[in-house]
Order: C-alpha cells, then sequence, then structure tokens
C-alpha cells in the first residue's frame, strides 16, 4: 500500500478497512499451506534429533523467504506498470524476456528484491541465535508423532480453504469494491501466483490451426454480419430492465417448447405473453459459464471457465457496466455464496454497484445447501423494486433446482430418484416466479419495466441425456413486461445465451460492437445471414 500509494491515496476510508479484512483471509489460506508442508516436515523427521529439524527447518525457512521476498517485491513494481497483481504471466513471459520486462526496470526489481531477501533472513537468523535456541528443545520424537502431526497438517485444509462452506478460498472472495485497486490491494501475491499457475496451462493453448489467417477471419466476420434492420418492441427509451437467470430450466420441461406439461405450468402460461425465443440454446453446461454467456455475450470454452480468470474475466464488456454508464442503478441478486467459482469478482468487474447474497438474509432462511431459497429471494426482489428509483437494471440468479434439489414444501412429483427430485425442483422454483410476476403486474414500476426469463443452461433431466445430445442445451427465453409494445410473439430464429447482450442492448440504443459474439436475434439480417423467423399465436 506504501509502495503503491498513489492508487492507494485515492481510496476512500471504508475501502482501506475491506482490504485488510479481506486480505487477512486470504493471508490466513497462504499460512495454512506454510504449516501444511511444515507438518509434513515435522512428520518425516519425527525419529530425528534436535540438530536436524533445525537445520532442515531453517533451510526450509530460508528458502521460503527468498521466494517470498522475490514475488512481493516483483509483484509491487509489476503492479505499477501491468495494473495487476502477479499471476503466471511472469512465467508464461521468460521465453520472450525482453516483451515482458519491455515495460518495467529489471534491474530496480532485483536490487530491491536482494535487500528485501537479506533484511528477512537477517531477522530470521536473529531471531534463531537470540529466542529459538535459548528457549526451545528438540527430543527424538516418538512413533505416536506420526499420526500427531498428519491429523494438525490435515486440520490445515480449513484455513486453506477459507471456510467451512461449498466455495474454497479464490481471488473472488477478496472482491469487495467497486474500485478495483481496493480489491487487488486484498489479493495475497504469493497466492494469486500459486492459484494462477494451477488454473493456467490449458488457458493459454495455441491450437494449430490449418486454414489461413485471412481466410478465417473472414469467415468469422461473416458468421455474425448483420446488415439488416430491427423493429422496436419497447414502448421507453429507457425501461428498467430485470433478468431472472433460472437454475437449470431446460425446454425440456416447458410445454409451450414441446417438453412437459405439468412442471413448469407458470412458465407456460406466461409464454403466452410477450415474445418467446423459442430456438435459444446453452452456450455451456455450467452455471459460471451460463452468467457469463448471458452478460457478456462471451461463448463457453470446453474445459475451463473464464470468470475463474479475473486477469482475464475483468476485461468482458457487460449489459451492466453498458447500463450503468448511463446511470442505471445496477444490483445482482443470488441467495447463496458469490464466492463459489469466482462469481463476485466477475460481478464487480461488471459493475453491478450491489450484490445482495445469503448474507443479507437471517440465518433462519438459509435451509439449503446453497443457501437462501427462491421463495425468500424473490421477495427481496420485490422489496427493491418497490423503493428502487428508476432506470434499474437488475439481475436474479435463482438456486433451488440445483442439486441436491432440495425444496422447502412439498413435492409435486413422489419418487426419491433424482429426476423426480429434479422436476419437483423446478415445479418450485416455477412456482415463486409465477407467484413474483402476479404481484409485479399489480405494481406501478411494471409499466416501465421489461423482464428477461432465461435459463442458466439445461439438465440432463428428464431423460438423461448425455453431455453430447443438442437437446440437453436448449432453453427457454421469454420476454414479459409492461415496456414492451408488442406482445404473443414467437422468435423461431435459433440463437444463443450469448446473443441476449446484442439483442437487448439494441433495443436500447445502443452499439455492441465490443460483444464481438452477440448478434440481434431480433434483425433481420442476423443469425448467419437467415432472415428473424417470426409468428404469432
Amino acid at each position: 500500500m506504501v509502495y503503491e500509494f498513489n492508487f492507494s491515496s485515492q481510496i476512500q476510508t471504508s475501502d482501506w478497512w475491506g482490504i485488510f479484512i479481506r486480505g487477512v483471509w486470504m493471508d490466513t489460506s497462504l499460512i495454512g499451506y506454510i504449516m501444511l508442508l511444515s507438518g509434513i516436515l515435522f512428520t518425516a523427521l519425527f525419529y530425528s534429533n534436535g540438530k536436524w529439524i533445525i537445520v532442515v527447518l531453517k533451510y526450509f525457512t530460508v528458502i521460503i523467504l527468498s521466494i517470498f521476498s522475490i514475488i512481493v517485491v516483483s509483484d509491487a513494481e509489476l503492479y505499477r506498470n501491468w495494473g495487476f497483481r502477479i499471476d503466471a504471466t511472469p512465467i508464461l513471459y521468460l521465453k520472450t524476456p525482453g516483451e515482458a520486462f519491455a515495460s518495467v526496470t529489471p534491474l530496480l526489481i532485483i536490487i530491491l528484491s536482494f535487500f528485501t531477501v537479506l533484511i528477512f533472513i537477517a531477522f530470521f537468523f536473529l531471531y534463531q541465535n537470540w529466542v529459538l535456541k535459548k528457549n526451545t528443545i528438540f527430543d527424538k520424537g516418538k512413533w505416536w508423532y506420526i499420526p500427531v502431526f498428519l491429523f494438525f497438517s490435515a486440520l490445515m485444509i480449513i484455513p486453506i480453504r477459507g471456510s467451512f462452506g461449498i466455495a474454497s478460498m479464490n481471488p473472488g472472495k477478496v472482491y469487495f469494491s467497486q474500485n478495483m485497486f481496493s480489491n487487488h490491494a486484498a489479493l495475497n501475491p504469493i497466492w494469486n501466483m500459486m492459484y494462477s499457475i494451477s488454473k493456467s496451462g490449458s488457458m493459454y493453448k495455441k491450437y494449430p490451426i490449418n486454414i489461413e489467417k485471412t481466410k478465417a477471419e473472414r469467415i468469422a466476420s461473416g458468421l455474425m454480419l448483420d446488415q439488416g434492420s430491427t423493429p422496436n418492441v419497447l414502448i421507453f427509451e429507457r425501461p428498467n430492465v430485470v433478468i431472472i437467470l433460472l437454475e437449470s430450466f431446460s425446454s425440456k420441461m416447458v410445454k409451450s417448447l414441446g417438453g412437459l406439461s405439468d412442471v413448469t405450468p407458470n412458465l407456460n402460461e406466461l409464454s403466452n405473453e410477450g415474445i418467446l425465443f423459442s430456438r435459444i440454446f446453452a452456450s455451456g453446461d455450467r452455471s459460471d459459464k451460463g452468467i457469463v454467456a448471458t452478460i457478456s455475450g462471451f461463448p463457453a470454452q470446453s474445459t475451463k471457465s473464464i470468470i475463474k480468470y479475473p486477469l482475464k474475466s475483468q476485461k468482458l464488456p457487460t449489459i451492466s457496466g453498458v447500463l450503468d454508464s448511463i446511470g442505471y442503478r445496477t444490483t445482482f441478486y443470488y441467495g447463496g455464496n458469490p464466492d463459489f467459482a469466482n462469481i463476485r469478482s466477475y460481478l464487480f468487474s461488471g459493475k453491478f454497484r450491489r450484490i445482495i447474497t445469503q448474507d443479507d438474509f437471517p440465518k433462519s432462511f438459509r435451509n439449503s445447501k446453497w443457501g437462501v431459497h427462491d421463495e425468500y429471494v424473490f421477495n427481496r426482489l420485490m422489496v427493491d423494486c418497490d423503493s428502487a428509483k428508476s432506470p434499474f437494471f437488475k439481475m436474479y440468479f435463482t438456486l433451488t433446482s440445483h442439486e441436491p434439489f432440495e425444496i422447502p414444501s412439498k413435492p409435486k412429483f413422489k419418487g426419491t430418484d433424482d429426476q423426480s427430485k429434479f422436476l419437483s425442483s423446478v415445479n418450485y422454483t416455477d412456482s415463486c416466479l409465477g407467484a413474483f410476476v402476479r404481484e409485479a403486474k399489480t405494481k406501478d414500476w411494471y409499466k416501465n419495466t421489461l423482464f428477461v426469463l432465461i435459463a442458466d443452461h439445461g439438465h440432463r433431466f428428464p431423460g438423461k441425456d448425455p453431455n453430447f445430445v443438442v437437446n440437453k442445451f436448449r432453453i427457454p427465453m421469454l420476454w414479459i413486461g409492461g415496456a414492451l409494445s408488442t406482445d404473443s410473439l414467437v422468435i423461431n430464429t435459433t440463437g444463443s445465451q450469448t446473443d441476449l447482450a446484442a439483442t437487448l442492448l439494441h433495443q436500447l440504443g445502443f452499439e455492441t460492437s465490443k460483444f464481438k459474439f452477440s448478434k440481434d436475434l431480433l434483425s433481420n439480417g442476423c443469425s448467419y445471414k437467415q432472415k428473424v423467423h417470426i409468428s404469432r399465436r
């Protein structure tokens, strides 16, 4: 914070508290790793006399101090030039060090690292000679030392994970502010570098291209080419926008899309009004991929998820970021823990000014493995809409229909098998959605609001579809609300979650070139040069 005083002097007082409170959380995780290694060393040396233990620990400490000091010092200088905390990037650039250090002064880093290492090691040896020697006695260990040290080493998984919950420690856990420097300051550079290295493998692969680059670029640009016109389906220029991202809602459970008739009766009924997009497919198979595809119009990756890489995800455009820039009040709702899969860091980067999570509800409401059931969050969303100043943008991500399919009510479908429990959980969320929309229609703000109902991904149930079956990825997308100038439309053009960004923002009058993988589903020049297929109910 001192080294980067130009940045730290500009942050708010409240952020200082957040930096150190969140930072200590991640520091403790790093301490857990160090203690785990130390415990394993003690376990291996249980039979040794005091001399060997002191020698091994001495060199272990010197090595750790040296490596950590170099990382911390390098991070301080690199951040000033690169704008992000040290990660796997310097290692990936070792083949081309000239480019890596073109914007920094390598000699300065070397000198600072050298003196920092000397200072820390000097203090360590003073501690060894003045404190440790006089007050510590090591005797040869007993056989039962092995299970004891292994037990205490295993306990280090608690600080390493950072919590007892589902989400383990990740960079997103320390994000708390709209000021990105405050979030970066809370990151432990050593922990962040370890995490980045462990995740970086396949994200930086370069795949062989069996086609000329110019030809590939021409084909790619042609796929997203849109030279058509778009009808205006909104009454107001700046309506309120509410996106409800429905966990695991597959088209296989929506009657109007050819699915089962008795699972989502409320969504079936709502499909008779507004604009129904009948051929929408999820970009990926996981919630973290679906969130990014929906908000940023960015396609899912097959084996990785960009949301887990803050350095990459913070560069993505977002619907919330565009609306925030013109004065919309942006809020994200999720009844669970947003630290799961680094969601929190992505949301802050995406300019969501408020994030409502399980921590904003009484503990008595957290009666699900994932957090707070959907009915309570829908109620909170309703209350906030009642008091919100227009224009507002709110996004709610439901959770009850996620495994293990726990619901706080009597299940509609009998049976203890996973499929029956899943269908009952979807039916429960659908009932919450129906109650919310019915009440919303009685409010004044409904007349100036557009609701977008869309799923984060499909599901193998019903039918246990394998992952390669197209039907597994088909999901609903429905636009309803008083802000629509037309209803009873069915858009039969094939599209994806990634197309929501361009379709929605074009209706609001925005240019969407930053959303490179998103196309306007209402344009008559979209969908790979096909015409928009529109029918009326």
